[in-house]
């Protein structure tokens, strides 16, 4: 009973992920990759020559519906739980929120390139888990005591479930983009590479649920809509396919952050700190971009009606996987598609960061930070979001330990908690809510863990006093020039004036002007004596020869001297050997008449039927030339596609396909396996009593119907039309009974086309 009504209301409690990891941690200056997650910009001029994170992992968990007894988390008791003995019931009447986050990353380093610029390479899985909008009074409907549900009407508005899985690499680089002797601003960007490794969401506008107490259902109608990548469509119990499957699902994200420290000089003791910033501002926007996933073809916009059904009709049957469980509902008509979309764009997380960190003194600083989600829950239905969150953590850091104390607030779950973390060499280890939950006297809502390990090399940083060194004197060396000497007892200046003399020598020249008398007889400017046509007057380029079609040839030595042309052939134009309009130089065929479109090739014939691709039907599949190119399909085949159609058999006055009508369907698709080259429309035809319009959209939906299942048993949806005539096209008078029943009809027609 449980189960089913709880598949029946799609969920139960609504869960967040929280949009802080490794709370408290991140902030540290020596937290090195974790740092340059929370902001891109703090890889450059880092504390680190290299940082490298073997392995780490933050975890959290917490809701406002149920609070554990006190007593059994601090002995970390989590066996054997009662409700209203170990949990209870929160007394709050807002909406019920439960959150549960996780955060691994894998092999990540950064290093320092230089003085002023950073890089980072790093490795990440996450999962995201949102539901929203379920009331307090259906929430107490469940767990003990639950009679109170029987007989009772449940409603419940805009409920939405969402959850995301994914995997991805990134490259960080960042750059000191100004700097001074009182400030510096750093910029830094991430690209990342998204591996989408499973996507869902569902939601509702409107359910409507009563149930009696023999399991009957009275009423449970309204609509929901599902989305989730096609990869979880086989899965049980056992999660090992959906990474196997989860080729094609991937996208592109990016960081862009900025980093601000300032640096006064008012205080002695900061001029000799390791960290000399009085003040430090960071912001960022982190996680733009989405994820492509390929949809289930269940995957649909339904409207639901399962009144008169019992709630075992909606269990989830031992070793039945979404795909046959949504075939089943389908099939039951308690589900009904309306909408479809091949494809799911998934968003990332994004959100927008900043933090104050100010340097109390030496090794003390404390921070204050905020994350704000940037997902419209209402217009992205289907990506996963973060919560906006609020920090203050103060902390004592040096180069090899730090202890922090994050104090932080939810916004979702509307409660602060206070916890602890602590770095010692290469390990980490930190909880946002231990001190809550081990020092408080409340029952326990909400728990957080996150540890990692790590390994560096240090930057090596030297602090020291500057003190104005006295100038030394100089002795020069005595210099040809009239020197001005000025000596102190400490210092001795040199005055050099430098006498500069110029001295200009005129030199005459005599230039004898020869003047040489020659013979030009065409008056071409070449003289006869150089002039290879001294009768004809020519170019000068040429050597006095002419050159009538300006193609840089002389006439003497062109062979098409009326028509330009090149050197190459003698003076007359590229040959077009085939007179097809195209030079032999531009044609691929130069013997063989063609078109310019084939390159002066003749139209091809890919398949070699005799009949080119222009004219083929079928270019890529030989044939005859009576069927367009197309080849002739076998009688027997036809028959066997024509038989199957009229075995197809719908639930009266919808679109779902009995299961009586599958063997026969299945010939259909052994056909189509056997000739990949070989297509199929499908056409779906009513008799003509009701609306025409709504007959239209019924014949549509049939003949969607069976190519939904085509495309289900493998067949590419490229192969596949299908389309809805309505009563427009009968085969028989719609007067009679049998008539109408041979009107009523899907015909399945196979083609090459």
């Amino acid at each position: 009973m449980k189960k089913s009504l709880a598949l029946g209301l799609i969920s139960c409690v609504p869960l967040f992920g929280l949009s802080q990891s490794f709370i408290g941690y991140q902030y540290d200056n020596y937290s090195g990759v974790h740092g340059m997650l929370q902001n891109p910009a703090t890889v450059a001029a880092s504390k680190y020559k290299v940082n490298i994170n073997f392995f780490s992992i933050s975890s959290v968990a917490g809701n406002n519906a149920y609070e554990l007894q006190h007593d059994k988390f601090k002995k970390f008791d989590f066996s054997d739980l009662t409700e209203n003995k170990d949990y209870f019931k929160s007394a709050n009447a807002d909406k019920k929120n439960l959150w549960f986050n996780t955060e691994i990353l894998g092999p990540s380093f950064m290093f320092t390139a230089g003085k002023k610029s950073g890089i980072g390479v790093y490795t990440r899985a996450r999962t995201l888990i949102n539901e929203f909008n379920l009331s307090d009074k259906t929430f107490r409907y469940f767990g003990n005591g639950n009679d109170s549900i029987y007989d009772q009407p449940i409603q419940e508005n805009l409920l939405q479930l969402k959850a995301h899985a994914f995997a991805e690499a990134g490259v960080t680089y960042g750059r000191i983009i100004w700097s001074d002797r009182l400030h510096s601003l750093k910029m830094g960007v991430t690209a990342k590479y998204v591996v989408g490794l499973a996507a869902a969401s569902l939601y509702s506008n409107r359910l409507a649920v009563n149930i009696a107490k023999n399991d009957i259902i009275n009423q449970l109608e309204g609509d929901v809509n599902v989305r989730y990548s096609n990869n979880l469509d086989n899965v049980d119990n056992n999660f090992d396919d959906v990474w196997k499957k989860a080729s094609g699902n991937h996208g592109l994200g990016f960081d862009v952050g900025f980093s601000y420290e300032w640096r006064p000089e008012t205080s002695s003791w900061l001029a000799t700190d390791q960290t000399p910033y009085k003040l430090r501002l960071n912001a960022s926007i982190n996680d733009l971009g989405s994820v492509k996933y390929a949809n289930s073809t269940h995957g649909n916009s339904y409207s639901v009606n399962a009144t008169g059904k019992t709630t075992d009709d909606l269990d989830k049957k031992d070793g039945e996987d979404f795909d046959k469980y949504f075939t089943r509902l389908e099939s039951q008509g308690i589900l009904t598609s309306y909408a479809h979309a091949d494809k799911m764009k998934v968003k990332l997380p994004a959100t927008f960061r900043f933090d104050a960190d100010y340097h109390l003194y030496r090794r003390l600083f404390i921070n204050a930070g905020t994350i704000v989600n940037l997902i419209n829950r209402d217009k992205n239905q289907t990506s996963a979001e973060y919560a906006t969150t609020f920090t203050v953590t103060p902390r004592l850091e040096k180069k090899w330990f730090s202890i922090y104390t994050p104090l932080y607030y939810n916004s979702l779950n509307k409660k602060a908690a206070w916890g602890a973390g602590m770095r010692l060499g290469p390990v980490f280890l930190g909880s946002g809510t231990i001190l809550s939950n081990m020092l408080g006297k409340q029952n326990v809502t909400s728990a957080d863990v996150h540890l990692g390990f790590t390994m560096s090399i240090y930057q090596r940083v030297r602090t020291h006093k500057h003190r104005s060194q006295p100038m030394q004197p100089v002795k020069e060396e005595p210099k040809k020039e009239v020197v001005k000497e000025v000596t102190t007892e400490k210092l001795v200046e040199k005055h050099v004036e430098t006498r500069v003399e110029s001295r200009v020598d005129t030199v005459v020249k005599n230039v004898e002007v020869v003047k040489e008398v020659t013979h030009d007889k065409d008056n071409d400017g070449v003289v006869d004596e150089k002039d290879a046509c001294p009768d004809v007057a020519g170019e000068v380029a040429l050597n006095g020869c002419p050159d009538k079609d300006k193609d840089g040839i002389a006439d003497k030595n062109d062979k098409c001297p009326d028509v330009a042309g090149t050197a190459k052939y003698n003076g007359c134009p590229v040959p077009d050997t085939d007179g097809d309009g195209i030079n032999d130089e531009e044609d691929k065929c130069p013997t063989v008449a063609g078109l310019a479109k084939y390159n002066g090739c003749p139209i091809p014939d890919t398949d070699g039927d005799g009949v080119n691709d222009e004219e083929d039907k079928c270019p890529a599949t030989p044939g005859k030339p009576a069927n367009g190119g197309c080849p002739e399909i076998k009688q027997d085949i036809v028959k066997k596609v024509a038989i199957a159609a009229k075995a197809i058999y719908y639930m009266s006055g919808k679109d779902i396909i009995q299961k009586v009508s599958y063997p026969k369907l299945d010939v259909v698709v052994k056909v189509l396996k056997a000739d990949p080259a070989l297509q199929i429309s499908i056409e779906g035809h009513t008799d003509n009593l009701g609306k025409p319009e709504n007959n239209l959209k019924l014949s549509a939906k049939r003949a969607n119907a069976v190519k939904n299942y085509f495309i289900k048993k493998g067949i590419d949806a490229s192969r596949i039309t299908a389309q809805g005539f309505g009563d427009s096209k009968p085969i028989a008078p719609n007067k009679t009974p049998q008539g109408r029943a041979k009107n009523r009809r899907v015909e399945l027609h196979l083609n090459y086309q």
